[in-house]
């Protein structure tokens, strides 16, 4: 059985700056009805301590915490895809319980616990966590360690990872070409505009001359 969920979702706000404060919302009333096909209990742990975050700030790794209405929304997708000839390599059990808002979800496997991480458009699913709890802890134990470190982007994340998004952002920066400044775009508008100027002279040339 999984660690209490609620003790550690308690301290999920302490995390946060308070330039961009994190809040939680109440537990779902609405899992009942689909108690029978999550039996395993797991989903039902989870959405019983709470009901996604309040407003859609990033959580972790650029994620926001969803609520149970935007989960099942998922999961009516993932089933009418897998009802397709092709199928669909999302199964039954997984039910979404964070969201990047383009496709990609952490979900919980509710056979066996495990968090996931899944794209709608990419058969590789990852394990990031053996279980929710597991998942907050490392979050928690990680942001003590300075392991983990909030960012305005990406919310909570692992500084070697966020480390190497930041080398790579650097390294794409430096393929760019510089920088105008003020004058040479300048020059170059005027430049434009004298060479239109003079092949439109030419045009006139020609045509009253022909």
């Amino acid at each position: 059985m999984d660690a209490p969920l609620e003790p550690l979702l308690a301290k999920l706000p302490g995390l946060f700056p308070a330039s961009s404060p994190f809040s939680l919302t109440p537990s779902a009333k609405a899992f009942a009805p689909h108690s029978e096909r999550f039996s395993g209990g797991h989903a039902a742990r989870w959405f019983a301590a709470s009901d996604g975050e309040e407003g859609q700030r990033p959580f972790a790794d650029a994620h926001y915490l969803c609520s149970l209405a935007e989960a099942l929304e998922a999961m009516q997708i993932a089933d009418e895809l897998r009802a397709q000839h092709e199928g669909y390599w999302v199964l039954p059990h997984w039910l979404a319980i964070a969201s990047d808002g383009s496709g990609h979800h952490f979900m919980i496997d509710d056979a066996n616990g495990n968090v996931l991480s899944v794209a709608h458009d990419d058969e590789h699913v990852e394990v990031i966590a053996p279980s929710a709890a597991a998942w907050l802890g490392h979050l928690i134990d990680g942001h003590a360690e300075s392991s983990v470190v909030w960012d305005k982007v990406f919310g909570l994340m692992d500084v070697a990872e966020l480390e190497q998004i930041h080398a790579a952002q650097a390294s794409a920066n430096a393929l760019r070409p510089p920088e105008l400044s003020s004058k040479q775009k300048l020059r170059g508008a005027l430049g434009a505009v004298l060479v239109a100027m003079i092949m439109g002279c030419w045009i006139w040339f020609l045509e009253t001359h022909r």
